[in-house]
C-alpha cells in the first residue's frame, strides 16, 4: 500500500502538463508581435494628423498600453505555462481577457480610427492570436490547476499520520515509545 502511493506521487511528481498548442501560439505571438508593432507604428505616425485631437490622445495611450500589457503578458505566460505555476498563468489570462482584448478590440473595430487595409490585417491576425490564447491559455491553466491540486491531495494523503504501514517524520517515537 505504501509502496503504491509513493510511486503514484512520484509519477504525479514528475508528469509534465505544460500546454504545447499554447506554447506554440505564444511562439507565434512573439515572432508576430514585432511586426504588429512596426505596421501599427507605421500607420500611425501616417494617418495621426488626420485624427482629432481626443482621438490622438486616445490611440496613443492605447498603444503604449497594448505594448506595455503584452511584453508582460508574453512574459507571465511563458514563465506559468513552461514553470507550471498556477499564478503566473492566471494573471496571463486575466491580463489577456479584461484587458488586451477589448484594447484590440478596440484598435481593430473603431472606425473613427481611419482605419487602412493593411492596419486591419495586421490587427486581425493578432486578435485572432489573442483569441486562440484566451482559449488554449484556459485549457492550459485548467489542466495545471487540476494537476497542482492532485499532487496536493497525494501529497497530505501521504503524510497523514492514519495511513497505515507509512512512517511519518512527525510522529516518529523512540525505542521507548515516546515521542520524538
Amino acid at each position: 500500500y505504501k509502496n503504491s502511493m509513493e510511486s503514484a506521487a512520484i509519477r504525479l511528481g514528475y508528469q509534465v502538463v505544460s500546454s504545447l498548442p499554447l506554447q506554440m501560439v505564444l511562439y507565434l505571438n512573439v515572432i508576430y508581435f514585432p511586426f504588429w508593432l512596426a505596421v501599427t507604428m507605421m500607420v500611425t505616425t501616417v494617418k495621426y494628423h488626420l485624427l482629432n485631437y481626443l482621438y490622438k490622445f486616445v490611440l496613443v495611450t492605447v498603444l503604449v498600453a497594448v505594448i506595455i500589457i503584452e511584453v508582460v503578458r508574453l512574459y507571465l505566460s511563458y514563465l506559468g505555462n513552461l514553470t507550471e505555476k498556477v499564478p503566473e498563468l492566471a494573471g496571463f489570462w486575466l491580463l489577456t481577457i479584461l484587458l488586451q482584448l477589448p484594447l484590440q478590440g478596440f484598435l481593430l473595430l473603431n472606425t473613427d480610427l481611419i482605419l487602412v487595409p493593411l492596419e486591419r490585417a495586421a490587427g486581425g491576425v493578432m486578435m485572432v492570436m489573442v483569441i486562440a490564447e484566451l482559449v488554449t491559455g484556459f485549457m492550459a491553466l485548467r489542466e495545471i490547476t487540476r494537476h497542482q491540486a492532485s499532487k496536493f491531495h497525494l501529497q497530505q494523503f501521504i503524510a497523514s499520520p492514519t495511513v497505515v504501514g507509512y512512517d511519518n517524520i512527525a510522529y516518529a517515537k523512540d525505542e521507548e515509545g515516546y515521542k520524538v
